[in-house]
């Protein structure tokens, strides 16, 4: 695990490439960007791979990663272009922890060009295993195998998306389930989440126009988070702290609505960069607290700029 995805080419008004890391809703950032490429051979597909410690130590059967399923942990180790990986308790030290797999489009591309896609549909799903990303340390990082333009070529075009720790192997599963947590913080989690949905669609390298038809989105669902969120019945502690949150993000889809209706790139891209300041990170966190969730900022250092 070494390698940082590449960067996306910014484009005019490259402030918000930074900005927009602060419009933190959970499930907005992913929380890493560490890659771990799978170049298997046609006979580790079939699981005829090399021997290597891992399988010797456990005695369990040497899997590629393409045999993972969603929930398995696993060790791995490689053998010239050959990643292994042996599944093993997730209570038991580790490398990695599936959390989705994914079926990538299109044909047999670079291998930059998987990553990227990789990376982004890993990032995606990885709230669905995890539900509250602020809840992951620091130190962990949305990974993922991703089968080289020989193995697509060989029938599998299937990513493998796994959550890992940047210090090295871990004990414990990250797996966040609805049932540990209490209805309030469901409630705000979820509405968090239908804003994130629509945050994920962000066009990265489109037009100044697809930016314009994302911005109203972004607009129409902070507005229907506030709503959401100023509709719920919250416990009498936590009033003070969603009511401030509630009018952030008011003035975030306000501001969103104005870049909007901007006459020329340059005012769309200037007025894009005053909303991305927008929640600001204090207002999730007093909220956070007021619910007892995780009120630590998601570390975003290892991932590529929006």
């Amino acid at each position: 695990m070494s390698a940082i995805p590449l960067p996306t080419p910014s484009q005019p008004g490259s402030k918000r490439n930074q900005k927009g890391r602060r419009l933190a809703t959970a499930g907005m950032l992913a929380l890493g960007g560490v890659v771990l490429a799978m170049s298997l051979i046609s006979r580790a597909i079939s699981g005829d791979a090399d021997e290597n410690p891992d399988k010797r130590m456990s005695g369990a059967s040497d899997r590629s990663a393409v045999s993972l399923a969603v929930g398995d942990c696993f060790t791995s180790s490689q053998h010239k272009e050959v990643y292994s990986t042996v599944p093993v308790p997730c209570s038991r030290p580790h490398d990695g922890e599936v959390f989705a797999t994914v079926a990538l489009t299109g044909s047999s591309g670079a291998d930059d060009v998987l990553a990227k896609q990789s990376y982004r549909q890993c990032s995606d799903r990885l709230t669905d295993y995890v539900m509250d990303d602020w809840s992951l340390p620091h130190t962990t990082g949305v990974n993922y195998y991703y089968p080289t333009g020989e193995v697509q070529q060989a029938g599998n075009t299937t990513a493998t998306c796994f959550t890992a720790d940047t210090h090295g192997q871990t004990t414990g599963s990250v797996r966040e389930q609805e049932t540990n947590l209490t209805e309030d913080q469901l409630a705000f989690l979820r509405q968090e989440l239908a804003s994130a949905r629509v945050f994920k669609t962000y066009p990265h390298l489109g037009s100044t126009a697809a930016n314009q038809v994302w911005a109203a989105k972004m607009a129409t669902a902070l507005d229907r988070e506030a709503d959401g969120l100023k509709a719920t019945n919250w416990p009498v502690g936590a009033v003070p702290e969603v009511t401030a949150y509630v009018g952030e993000l008011r003035k975030s889809a306000e501001l969103w609505r104005k870049a909007v209706v901007a006459r020329s790139d340059n005012s769309y891209w200037d007025r894009s960069d005053n909303a991305w300041n927008h929640p600001s990170y204090k207002y999730q966190r007093e909220v956070r607290k007021a619910l007892g969730l995780a009120s630590d900022v998601p570390a975003t250092s290892f991932g590529p700029p929006f």
